[in-house]
């Protein structure tokens, strides 16, 4: 065999080996986010043929609720005042993304879950809405948001 043949065998045969290498490599994926430690979980209380669907826009829902009571909790004069203000956008803005379904029908089980939770870590308290107290519900809410990212990873 001549050189220039032993030399494309060599490289066809180096590129073969790496491309086997890297095909039955292990794979790793990305840690998730630790789950928040909470005693609770949503794993499971999903239900139905748009489980994951509805998990995945309930956590979008938390998140972007989170995200809105924190920015408005900066303001000078906040438009979020009192405990009942919070829960009635909580409920309106659920009732609101999942029309012309209702989360509270559809799925049950994973709604008394983040009740509890909500119930248990942010409050009952429909009086006013003070720093700690609003740090609680943003806290309590991007929680929820991860336990329903996970229950469904």
């Amino acid at each position: 065999m001549n050189r220039q043949k032993v030399a494309t065998l060599a490289v066809v045969l180096a590129v073969a080996a790496v491309a086997a290498a890297l095909e039955f490599a292990p794979r790793t994926s990305p840690a998730p986010a630790p789950a928040p430690e909470t005693g609770f979980s949503l794993r499971g209380r999903w239900v139905g043929p748009r489980a994951a669907e509805d998990a995945a826009a309930f956590a979008g829902l938390c998140r972007g609720l989170a995200d809105a009571l924190e920015v408005d909790g900066t303001k000078s004069q906040p438009r979020i005042t009192t405990g009942v203000q919070i829960e009635d956008i909580r409920i309106a803005a659920a009732e609101g993304r999942f029309l012309p379904r209702r989360l509270t029908q559809d799925q049950p089980h994973a709604v008394a879950v983040a009740g509890r939770y909500l119930d248990e870590h942010a409050g009952t308290s429909g009086g006013p809405v003070d720093a700690e107290s609003r740090g609680k519900w943003v806290k309590s809410l991007r929680d929820l948001a991860q336990l329903a990212e996970d229950s469904v990873r």
